[in-house]
């Protein structure tokens, strides 16, 4: 009776402990469904988890898969939102103790389904910044194994995980070409741009799948939209022009068409028309070169009709592009119109941006001269983008400035130091667009201390802790 008894009370008692550490966990979770988890919330997630499972010795199996689950994905979703490597690969060391818990597979059923497609995409993302950061193709492959994973634990047919898998294979694509230029679009980066359309005809199909299912039955909130499908159709059409002979007149117009089908879908339009004007940018200044022949008569018609596009979308944000070009004529600078103008759409700065990379390159291209209008508004455009946003603009006008047609060292020194200032050069800067400034002593300064902060930023990540 005693002993029955004292059995009685210790179940009692592990009871009463996994109520309270499930309490702990579904807490830890509660923050995890918020929008957005800060990097301070992220750290007490991290030293919450750590505290549970160091103070219970003997978790069951499911707990510590949970615990570990929850702490990796914080982590994930910080590293993802700020690009961070660092947070990246403590993220994926997390989701690494999982699989460390199957004991020789013993329990890699139970692994994989605390796991489950969110956690592999989790994984895999995290790898994936990794990847690019340490520029390894080894890291890049475990990578795309977890997202692999994610569409076979789920099953095949849902649509937001596969999609995960399709946008992963090309940056995998882009990573490869950009580790070796010289050799560019070739057999090995064109296998994964590749796999990546046949997921999104893959991606297609499940949609016209569900498309047909929602026909016979009440709307579902994990139901494709179409939003989700025009989402396909973009990366389709960049894929596409990642792919093409750039040469070809017809695989130009092709992709072309590829494009103007995604934005017939994408309901927005903005993401895929500021696509659309890379795609222009990087053509046009290839056509300078040995790129696609096509006419200067037939670009101004296709960057006519870009502009057309761009006036319509910014109508529909409440901004009117024509407008401002006459308002523009009556001011010395685009500062006095910013303090005019109060609110603007948030994409108004990032749209006026675009416009003004694609007419810059435009204007390269063909050398327009500084009396072109074209030429007055690619500067126009670019200045007024950097004053509603800080960060835009300025970098893009130091490159035309330093540009051999239009070579301005003053102008070209005071965009530079001001896009230096605002952060801007960090991920875009490529010392080869200035070359006609290579020799200047001020571009000496400010480019030296770049390369050094670069140095001590890698110092300091290797020291850093990877968790709390």
């Amino acid at each position: 009776m005693c002993k029955r008894l004292k059995t009685t009370i210790e179940n009692s008692i592990k009871s009463i402990d996994q109520s309270v550490l499930d309490a702990e966990l579904s807490s830890i979770n509660a923050l995890l469904q918020e929008e957005e988890t800060s990097q301070k919330q992220t750290w007490q997630i991290g030293k919450r988890v750590k505290t549970l499972l160091e103070s219970h010795k003997d978790l069951p199996l499911a707990t510590q898969l949970d615990a570990y689950f929850l702490w990796g994905a914080a982590l994930a979703r910080l590293a993802s939102l700020h690009e961070d490597s660092t947070l990246a690969t403590a993220a994926a060391d997390k989701f690494e103790q999982m699989k460390l818990l199957s004991q020789n597979d013993v329990h890699e059923d139970a692994v994989d389904a605390a796991l489950g497609p969110v956690g592999f995409s989790l994984w895999g993302s995290s790898l994936l910044i990794v990847a690019i950061e340490t520029q390894s193709q080894k890291v890049l492959k475990h990578a795309l194994e977890k997202f692999q994973q994610a569409v076979h634990v789920d099953g095949g047919t849902t649509f937001e995980t596969r999609f995960q898998y399709a946008k992963a294979l090309k940056e995998g694509g882009d990573l490869v070409v950009f580790l070796d230029p010289q050799k560019g679009i070739s057999k090995s980066t064109n296998s994964y741009y590749i796999e990546a359309l046949n997921e999104c005809k893959k991606l297609e199909t499940i949609y016209q799948n569900e498309k047909i299912l929602d026909q016979k039955q009440e709307t579902d909130d994990d139901f494709v939209t179409l939003d989700d499908f025009a989402a396909v159709k973009l990366l389709e059409a960049v894929l596409y022009s990642q792919m093409e002979d750039a040469t070809s007149r017809d695989a130009f117009y092709r992709t072309l068409s590829i494009f103007q089908s995604a934005m017939v879908v994408n309901c927005g339009k903005i993401e895929a028309l500021i696509e659309l004007t890379t795609y222009y940018g990087i053509r046009v200044l290839s056509s300078a070169t040995n790129g696609v022949d096509l006419s200067l008569l037939e670009w101004i018609q296709l960057f006519d009709a870009l502009e057309a596009q761009y006036t319509t979308i910014l109508r529909e944000v409440g901004f009117d592009l024509q407008a401002w070009h006459d308002g523009w004529k009556k001011h010395d600078m685009p500062f006095k119109l910013c303090q005019e103008e109060e609110d603007f759409h948030a994409q108004v700065p990032h749209l006026l941006h675009s416009l003004g990379k694609g007419f810059a390159a435009f204007v390269k291209a063909f050398k327009v001269t500084k009396t072109d209008p074209r030429w007055t508004k690619t500067v126009n455009l670019l200045q007024f983008a950097h004053c509603l946003h800080d960060q835009l603009g300025s970098y893009e006008l130091a490159c035309l400035y330093a540009f051999p047609a239009y070579q301005d060292e003053d102008q070209c020194r005071i965009w530079l130091e001001t896009a230096h200032s605002y952060g801007a050069l960090e991920d875009e800067f490529d010392v080869d667009q200035f070359h006609t400034m290579h020799e200047k002593a001020w571009f000496q300064c400010l480019t030296h201390p770049l390369e050094q902060d670069d140095a001590w930023e890698q110092d300091e990540e290797d020291g850093r802790v990877l968790t709390p």
